[in-house]
């Protein structure tokens, strides 16, 4: 298993690091978009939209991304995998561990329940439109952390399963805004 994992990694990533190297400001500042601080953001933005409301399972649910990323962070510790060796990796201010990805856990559920509000509340075709940048800056902030090289592949994919699971739950369980 660990070979395949290793394999899988490694095909991945000379893959991405195929793409341009002048794509690098991009993929910068997408990396941006999925960092903590900007997903905790708008997980409390959303909260303090549904504390505003009374409504408790908005608040909940923006509550979810901040609980999802302290899983992950218990996770990292669990699971104690270095990051790659780069530079990128090498210049983190805070030297953190690798899997699950926190950019890509908080990006899948922050990004995941913004496309989820907007599906219930905009109109089509815009609620198709934000599903559709929600999910793009999703991939796109998965695959800017191989480009730079702070994540394995595996560490992505990990961060969209614990990200994907938390944001099921929430939908599923909590469904922020169904039903008024």
């Amino acid at each position: 298993m660990h070979s395949l994992l290793h394999r899988f990694d490694t095909k991945v990533t000379n893959t991405v690091l195929g793409l341009p190297m002048s794509w690098r400001p991009l993929f910068l500042f997408i990396t941006s978009l999925g960092h903590p601080v900007t997903t905790m953001a708008i997980g409390l933005y959303i909260g303090l939209v549904g504390l505003q409301e009374a409504d408790m399972r908005l608040l909940i649910a923006g509550g979810s991304v901040w609980v999802t990323l302290g899983i992950g962070s218990l996770l990292k510790l669990s699971f104690k995998r270095a990051r790659p060796i780069t530079e990128y990796a090498a210049g983190i201010r805070l030297d953190t561990l690798s899997f699950p990805s926190g950019h890509t856990t908080g990006s899948t559920i922050a990004y995941g329940l913004a496309a989820n509000l907007a599906w219930q509340l905009l109109p089509t075709p815009w609620n198709y439109g934000v599903i559709g940048l929600c999910s793009l800056v999703i991939i796109t902030i998965g695959v800017s952390r191989v480009y730079l090289g702070a994540h394995f592949p595996t560490d992505v994919v990990g961060g969209w399963l614990l990200g994907g699971l938390a944001l099921l739950m929430v939908i599923m369980f909590i469904q922020p805004i169904v039903g008024g």
